[in-house]
């Protein structure tokens, strides 16, 4: 069981990994669908305003907010998932040991 809890959360790191590189580029793939909306609002506010010469604050730190969180979420997972990964490895090889130290061998 611990095998396959280890490969689960190997793949969630990897995936979490891949979304950052992605989030840390401002590639928009990378975000889940409601920040990406969020996202398209914001930019559709920043066309508008421009197309009138004018400049909007507000989106844009709307923008910078939704790539920030995003950013910080997957960091916060990956770490979690790190986290566990460690302590599935050391209860397994706690156990190892003590199975080892109960025999006569």
């Amino acid at each position: 069981m611990s095998k396959s809890e280890i490969r689960r959360l190997d793949n969630l790191i990897a995936t979490a990994a891949r979304k950052l590189a992605g989030v840390e580029a401002r590639e928009t793939w990378a975000l889940p669908a409601g920040e990406q909306a969020r996202m398209a609002g914001h930019v559709a506010v920043l066309v508008a305003k421009a197309t009138r010469l004018k400049d909007s604050p507000r989106a844009k730190r709307g923008i910078d907010e939704i790539w920030g969180n995003a950013e910080a979420r997957l960091r916060a997972e990956i770490g979690a998932a790190q986290t566990a990964k460690a302590e599935i490895l050391h209860q397994e090889a706690k156990a190892k040991t003590a199975k080892k130290a109960s025999g006569w061998w």
